[in-house]
């Protein structure tokens, strides 16, 4: 499997938003629990700026994953890898960086 290996800037966002089922009673109760396994998985706003050169090899495997392929990737705050999947990424060039954002999510194998 293949490894993303580029350093991220800070200030990453991680949004999570728990699967949860909830079923209403007629008196105001309402139940809840998780829908499933793995009910919280994360997703990472993340932004790099490398030189241009590095950036076309970011794209590149971005683009060669294509948001169908996951990959192994180390959120800077955790100590293991994980799988994700990028459905989506933009990038703007500038004279020697180029700026890319992009959204990672946890994806399970």
């Amino acid at each position: 499997m293949d490894i993303f290996k580029w350093k991220v800037k800070p200030g990453m966002r991680i949004e999570s938003e728990p699967r949860v089922r909830t079923v209403r009673f007629g008196d105001g109760y309402e139940q809840r629990r998780p829908d499933g396994f793995n009910t919280n998985q994360k997703k990472y706003s993340i932004m790099l700026s490398p030189m241009n050169a590095d950036a076309l090899l970011v794209c590149e495997f971005l683009e060669k994953h294509g948001g169908m392929t996951v990959f192994l990737w180390k959120p800077p705050h955790q100590i293991h890898m994980i799988t994700v999947l990028c459905r989506k990424w933009s990038s703007s060039v500038g004279a020697l960086r180029t700026e890319i954002t992009a959204e990672f999510e946890q994806a399970l194998m």
